[in-house]
């Protein structure tokens, strides 16, 4: 059986150099994570519109754009990513992020390393989709037997 493999889109600067990126992309693969990066808002949505992560880092420092914009589209585009937020500050210690936002799962500090963003970044990858069960690319959601008669199911979705 061959290992399922998870997009993860990372906005900003969170990486920093070159090098660093590399040793990222080169770890996360091996766990079966395919890194891409966007350095703006309107790069993040394109790719966004193309493509379906599994999770998205936001730096909140995001220089072109709005971080805020790109984790509200992508809550609209992508409901089922997992989006974890970087460099917040005191921004947010309220948690008043996650009722704004609906798929914002993390928010951390920005001196969080590389390394720690990767384990993140792996783990919300990998971790199972909001109530939604993930098995060779097709999503089953156990719970659709309990939809009113005649409520289709979600675009996209294959009932059980």
């Amino acid at each position: 059986m061959t290992q399922r493999v998870h997009r993860a889109l990372v906005v900003g600067s969170s990486y920093g150099d070159d090098d660093r990126r590399q040793q990222a992309i080169d770890t996360l693969s091996r766990e079966g994570v395919e890194m891409h990066f966007a350095a703006s808002q309107h790069e993040a949505g394109v790719w966004l519109c193309e493509n379906n992560p599994s999770v998205v880092l936001i730096d909140l420092t995001l220089e072109d754009g709005s971080p805020l914009a790109v984790a509200n589209f992508c809550s609209y585009r992508r409901p089922d990513a997992r989006v974890v937020l970087r460099g917040c500050g005191r921004l947010f210690t309220d948690g008043s992020i996650f009722a704004l936002i609906d798929n914002v799962h993390a928010l951390v500090a920005d001196h969080t390393t590389e390394d720690d963003l990767s384990a993140l970044l792996s783990f919300h990858a990998s971790a199972p989709r909001d109530g939604v069960a993930q098995k060779d690319g097709a999503v089953f959601e156990p719970h659709l037997s309990a939809r009113p008669a005649g409520l289709a199911p979600p675009v996209g979705r294959v009932p059980v």
